[in-house]
């Protein structure tokens, strides 16, 4: 994080449009532009470059002009995020046993998966009070009801519905140029439907790909979605499926 005051020479500076001089507590002044507040600090461009200032360090009537600034601004809040996911089967954990069919040798088998999910913060200011929420989307073939597999008809073409895996994560803070790294495991089927040994219908959960949002006091400041395996969730709407499951997060 850069800091404004003891790196600057404060001399020779050429005011910016609509620039304001600012007076640190010692005396010393700048011409800088306002530009967005984060808490307690402000981000203030000085030639080419952007400082993330304390509003403690100014003196006279800076605070107050930053204090007015802020309640003309209230949006003038900036944020800049990147973000990292990874889907990653877990084979040892597979699992596998009888399916509540009929057939003696139905078999439906349970693949683990792990999403990671990184934020990064990439403002020079810190980000607090953060909301992350998430919703993983997984076309779901393998359809149990009334204890049969209802997934897939007969000599006809495969269908799933959408299954939603949803997840949220209080943030305290981000500082700039940090990331929160996540994790959430959840599962998929496989089924399989032998006769004689011969296999009538086979189907496997697809896993589609994965949103993420950020919220900061109700209000949505960033958003990223991507695909897994080449598939795409571009047209995946978000269901605002109410989270469950534990997130983990990586220290």
């Amino acid at each position: 994080m850069k800091s404004l005051l003891p790196l600057l020479v404060f001399t020779g500076m050429t005011a910016l449009l609509e620039a304001r001089e600012f007076t640190s507590k010692d005396g010393r002044k700048i011409n800088g532009e306002l530009l967005a507040h984060s808490g307690e600090q402000v981000i203030i461009k000085v030639g080419a470059k952007e400082f993330l200032v304390p509003v403690s360090t100014f003196s006279v009537d800076d605070p107050q002009f930053i204090k007015d600034w802020i309640e003309q601004n209230p949006g003038a809040v900036r944020f800049k995020f990147g973000y990292f996911f990874d889907f990653e089967e877990d084979r040892s954990g597979r699992t596998q046993g009888k399916a509540p069919g009929s057939m003696v040798d139905d078999k439906l088998k349970v693949i683990p998966y792990e999403c990671e999910i990184v934020v990064f913060n990439k403002e020079i200011a810190p980000a607090g009070k953060l909301e992350i929420r998430y919703e993983i989307y997984i076309d779901d073939y393998v359809v149990m009801k009334n204890n049969s597999f209802t997934g897939m008809a007969v000599g006809a073409e495969k269908r799933s519905q959408l299954e939603t895996v949803a997840g949220r994560l209080e943030v305290p803070e981000i500082a700039a140029g940090g990331r929160i790294d996540f994790f959430r495991r959840f599962n998929t089927e496989m089924y399989i439907d032998r006769d004689g040994g011969k296999t009538d219908e086979a189907a496997s959960d697809k896993v589609r790909g994965v949103r993420v949002r950020i919220y900061k006091d109700g209000n949505l400041i960033g958003e990223e979605s991507a695909g897994e395996g080449g598939r795409s969730v571009d047209d995946i709407a978000w269901q605002d499926v109410e989270p469950t499951g534990e997130t983990i997060v990586k220290q």
